[in-house]
């Protein structure tokens, strides 16, 4: 199983939350699992880039290696933010 941690930026810990509700089950504390992965979602904190704070939220994501690159890829489809 591969452990990977991801950090994410501007986006509110709730939103992750209830991802991961639907693609899984809710152990509780921020820790889902599913058929191959478990997740634990971290507190959101303050990161600064530059001189400005942004929100931020730390994954903790075990998965197997032969669905890693579709649950990662949905992952980074489900948070992807335009801006301009």
């Amino acid at each position: 199983m591969l452990h990977i941690e991801k950090t994410y930026s501007s986006f509110e810990r709730e939103e992750f939350l209830e991802y991961f509700r639907e693609k899984g089950i809710d152990k509780g504390e921020g820790r889902f699992s599913g058929v191959g992965w478990e997740v634990i979602v971290g507190e959101e904190f303050k990161r600064m880039v530059g001189a400005f704070p942004f929100k931020a939220i730390k994954l903790e994501i075990w998965v197997e290696e032969t669905i890693s690159e579709e649950f990662l890829e949905d992952l980074r489809r489900s948070f992807l933010r335009g801006g301009g």
